[in-house]
């Protein structure tokens, strides 16, 4: 048996905060087979730093979107945007890979888990399909 006291993970987070929501519906799209858009994933990760408690933090976003320009074109149903930051710790003493490894696989999956359900909230509110973010392998993120 687990318990949330003993099994904690070695890396910590503040609640997310969502930063940016666009979604904006382009009016003359009319085909009835909209499908699921290709949407688009960006982390951006600051400079990790030590703190004066014998850790080290940083700060994480993670967007989501399915446009680089704020424009319409012909087979896009609608635009959208969602971007949501957190605070990350961990105890000193991790290699440059493995520090490297625990922000942009398990912070950004972390992050993609407080996403996922505004993207089908917002897309199933509107005439179009529910979009649902598939399990994403972040593993192909490690240089």
């Amino acid at each position: 048996m687990m318990d949330t006291e003993n099994n904690k993970s070695i890396i910590q987070f503040t609640n997310p905060e969502l930063i940016e929501t666009i979604f904006l519906v382009n009016s003359t799209f009319s085909r009835k087979d909209n499908k699921n858009q290709n949407l688009q994933i960006e982390p951006a990760i600051e400079n990790p730093h030590d703190t004066d408690d014998d850790q080290r933090e940083t700060s994480i976003s993670l967007s989501i979107s399915n446009f680089k320009e704020l424009k319409f074109d012909d087979n896009t149903p609608f635009l959208i945007r969602i971007t949501v930051k957190a605070n990350f710790k961990w105890q000193k003493g991790l290699e440059d890979d493995e520090e490297e490894n625990l922000l942009k696989v398990n912070a950004s999956s972390l992050l993609l888990s407080y996403i996922r359900p505004l993207v089908s909230q917002l897309t199933g509110m509107s005439r179009f399909n529910t979009q649902s973010i598939p399990f994403i392998d972040f593993t192909a993120n490690i240089e």
